[in-house]
């Protein structure tokens, strides 16, 4: 934002996130007042769900790479959709548009795929990762989350964890798919003194 300010100092620049739309009505009245009014958008996600700007003719998403390399089996889905919605914010009226991507890797095939809008080839892509990985919808998976202070304690309850996780599989539950992982840190360990350990658990379909 204060980059943007210092390069278009004539520029009607705003900015939506977490903190200028925490009021009670503020997210409608930005989005009036960049209608009516404003000149450049700055915003995290909440920019680009829905929203309908026939005067926006170019759109620009910032560390693109940053969506694709999260902890979660589905961020290549989440980039391909936001991208996809984000270039769709420019050019919706009679005006052209374009929208300009940064990334560390252009040659991502996410990213391609998504500036070219070709949906069926992302997804015939993407289903046959995830059927060979076992992810979902291909299994059901379960995340078990172990949390405290003292790190001590912690440690001897993932141990009986695991313990109890693995009995279970050989003994009751010895007829169900079940592929285990862990257990392990939590990929952001300690948040406010508060020490994390997972275990995940995928049940094959």
């Amino acid at each position: 934002e204060q980059e943007l300010s210092a390069l278009l100092p004539d520029a009607r620049l705003l900015r939506m996130d977490a903190d200028t739309t925490s009021k009670k009505l503020a997210y409608d009245k930005l989005l009036t007042e960049f209608r009516e009014c404003g000149d450049l958008l700055l915003g995290t996600q909440m920019v680009t769900k829905g929203h309908d700007f026939p005067d926006v003719t170019l759109v620009g998403i910032l560390s693109a790479d940053a969506m694709l390399y999260q902890d979660d089996y589905r961020a290549s889905e989440k980039a391909f959709s936001l991208i996809t919605q984000v270039i769709g914010r420019a050019g919706r009226g009679e005006k052209h548009g374009m929208a300009v991507i940064q990334t560390m890797n252009p040659d991502s095939e996410i990213i391609r795929l998504a500036c070219a809008q070709d949906y069926d080839t992302f997804f015939k892509n993407e289903i046959r990762i995830r059927r060979l990985l076992q992810f979902p919808p291909f299994c059901d998976i379960a995340v078990i989350t172990l949390a405290s202070r003292d790190e001590a304690l912690l440690s001897g309850a993932t141990v009986r964890l695991r313990e109890w996780v693995r009995d279970a599989v050989s003994g009751p539950y010895s007829d169900l798919k079940l592929m285990i992982f862990g257990p392990f840190e939590a990929p952001v360990y300690k948040i406010q003194g508060v020490c994390r350990n997972r275990m995940v658990i995928k049940c094959r379909l």
